[in-house]
This record gives structure tokens, C-alpha cells and sequence, in this order.
């Protein structure tokens, strides 16, 4: 699971991943990149799903994969030209593979669940201590 969640940085880098996450979200929740049509509700309703996924941080690379795949089909769902489509939906697709590959951060619920553990090793008792005896 690790290696699917990637590392959980702190401080002003997981900030900077938590503002990033709440952009491309409300970029995802936001209807106005959408063209309308009643074939773009199943669309919204998924890229929805993967912005709550993405603002709480619970899988985020699989949420940023399938919010990067909605993306991808309102390029073949709207036939019909829009006012910088291509550069906006290509920014949302560069700017969610970056969120997929960098993970949540440490202000996410991926961190609390899977991030990084104090291991304690507490010291043998018994013989095996090596206790001295006068």
C-alpha cells in the first residue's frame, strides 16, 4: 500500500499539496467546464465523486486517475467547440497526474490511515538481558 500512496510530506510541502488538492477540486466540482447535454451528468456526477475523494485525501491517486479519465472523455462526450477547451481540460489533466504521482500529503486521510509508523523495540527482560549478578 505504500507504493501505491507514495510518501506523506509535511509542513509547507503537505500545505501546498492540501491548497493543490482543494483547486482541483473545485475546478472538478465546478459545471462550467462541462459542455451541456444530458450525456455529461454521468460525467459530472463522477468527477464529483473524485473531487470529495481528492479534497479528503483518501486514495487520491486513484481518484486524481479517475478524475484525469473524466477529463479525458469530456473531450470525446462534447463534439461541439468550446472557449479554451483543450488548454483548460489539458491543464486539469497535467495538474491531476501531478496530484496522482506526488500523493495526498500528511493533511489527508491516506496519511492518517497508511502514513509513516513509529516503530518501538522495547528492550528484552529475562535472561536475555544480561543482568549482572555480584
Amino acid at each position: 500500500m505504500q507504493r501505491l500512496l507514495g510518501t506523506f510530506p509535511n509542513r509547507s510541502a503537505g500545505l501546498a499539496l492540501l491548497i493543490l488538492r482543494l483547486v482541483v477540486a473545485a475546478a472538478l466540482i465546478s459545471k462550467t467546464r462541462l459542455c451541456p447535454g444530458a450525456e455529461t451528468q454521468v460525467l459530472l456526477a463522477l468527477s464529483r465523486i473524485a473531487a470529495v475523494a481528492i479534497i479528503v485525501g483518501w486514495y487520491t491517486p486513484l481518484a486524481a486517475v479517475s478524475a484525469m479519465l473524466t477529463c479525458l472523455c469530456t473531450f470525446w462526450v462534447c463534439r461541439e467547440p468550446r472557449v479554451d477547451a483543450f488548454e483548460i481540460d489539458a491543464l486539469m489533466i497535467g495538474t491531476l497526474i501531478a496530484i496522482s504521482l506526488l500523493g495526498a500529503g500528511a493533511y489527508s486521510v491516506d496519511a492518517r490511515l497508511y502514513g509513516r509508523r513509529r516503530l518501538v523495540v522495547a528492550r528484552p527482560r529475562g535472561k536475555l538481558e544480561g543482568r549482572q549478578t555480584l
